[in-house]
């Protein structure tokens, strides 16, 4: 019996460096991990810098959204929402729901043939950043288009072109 505790104390002794170890490798994989979905969570999104103002940029962004045939479905005030929270010192940002009508059913009409599930990228954030600069974010369509394929990826890829045309009025 004296023997057989010895073993097993002496066989789980000699796994615990080997689980340790094992554990190690698991929490830096997971550590890899992380950082690459946050690159790819980056890669998403992109954020230019305006060479306009605050306000004028998303009048800008407006008319010009107008005047290319997009709708303007609202402007949300999210400075405005994060003081009624209490953040005294939000910074100005505006979150501008726009989409091209005529882009936006080609999209949904070629997802819904490749049986995926509808998106749309139809929000554009402008706000003002710690640095005192005005930016706007808005997800990276051309990325979405180059992970697609077929219709999807040409319904995206023309999505996107309008969107950099809409974008090149205000961007530096």
């Amino acid at each position: 019996m004296k023997t057989l505790l010895l073993a097993t104390l002496a066989l789980f002794a000699t796994t615990l460096p080997a689980q340790a170890a094992s554990q190690k490798e698991i929490e830096a994989s997971m550590q890899q991990m992380q950082q690459a979905q946050a690159k790819i969570m980056e890669a998403m999104m992109l954020e230019k810098q305006s060479k306009l103002g605050f306000n004028e940029t998303v009048d800008a962004l407006k008319k010009t959204a107008e005047a290319r045939g997009w709708k303007v479905t609202g402007v949300l005030d999210a400075q405005e929402a994060m003081k009624k929270g209490g953040h005294k010192d939000a910074k100005p940002m505006k979150v501008m729901g726009m989409c091209h009508p005529g882009l936006a059913e080609a999209v949904l009409k070629a997802q819904q043939k490749a049986k995926m599930p509808p998106a749309l990228t139809c929000r554009y954030s402008v706000y003002e950043a710690l640095d005192g600069k005005v930016y706007v974010m808005r997800f990276n369509t051309s990325m979405m288009a180059g992970m697609a394929q077929g219709e999807v990826a040409t319904a995206l890829t023309n999505l996107a072109k309008e969107e950099d045309a809409l974008m090149s009025v205000v961007l530096k």
